[in-house]
């Protein structure tokens, strides 16, 4: 019977010890996601992002993740709220050699393209986080770290290559990016196995109480 007990006690042990090596493979495997967060007055929001997203470089400055993103919301207080599921982290570089009429900023955008939209639009609605040049060391890579302060500018109804829109909302915003914690399995997968050892025991006691 000890003998048996301790088998038991063992398998217990080795089947957990194979569910959390199975779940540290399975956690390895999944892309790292990413919340960027932003806050100004009056306004504030969000929009997650896969860091593994394929890339499509619109130019040597520019690349978009198409796809990349999911859940967002971007609260401009009286001037709307705009959330969905879905959308496009793009890394943008504009230059005065490409012959962007802009600033020359390392920007880094939220795009929501037309058929994104939730419902459906006939045009793009996309936010610009301008950071200072340099700020990217000259990448386009889809960032996980940003500085705290951006210019955000907010075009709800763009139509590229047409035109931009209005501007709905202009002002400096504090900005971080912070990655989303994986789900707690681990932990719950060791306190099941815990929990069999420790009942396991619990009844041998029982049974010795008793004669049996």
């Amino acid at each position: 019977m000890a003998l048996l007990n301790k088998l038991s006690l063992a398998a217990i042990s080795s089947a957990a010890a194979l569910l959390v090596s199975v779940t540290l493979n399975i956690d390895t495997a999944q892309a790292a996601l990413f919340k960027f967060s932003f806050e100004g007055e009056g306004v504030n929001g969000y929009f997650t992002y896969d860091d593994t997203a394929i890339g499509t470089p619109n130019s040597p400055n520019s690349t978009s993740y198409y796809d990349g993103g999911y859940d967002y919301k971007f609260d401009l207080g009286e001037k709307g709220v705009f959330q969905g599921t879905v959308g496009n982290p793009i890394v943008f570089l504009p230059r005065t050699e490409d012959g962007v009429p802009y600033p020359e900023t390392d920007d880094f955008l939220w795009e929501v393209r037309a058929v994104q939209r939730q419902p459906a639009s006939e045009f793009a609605f996309v936010n610009y986080f301008h950071y200072p040049k340099g700020t990217f060391g000259g990448s386009t890579a889809i960032r996980t770290t940003v500085p705290s302060t951006a210019t955000l500018d907010v075009y709800p109804n763009l139509d590229f290559p047409k035109t931009r829109g209005n501007l709905l909302y202009s002002g400096t915003v504090q900005t971080r990016i912070e990655r989303v914690p994986e789900p707690a399995l681990l932990p719950a997968l060791l306190g099941v196995g815990a929990w069999f050892i420790f009942r396991r025991r619990q009844r041998q006691g029982e049974l010795l109480d008793t004669g049996m």
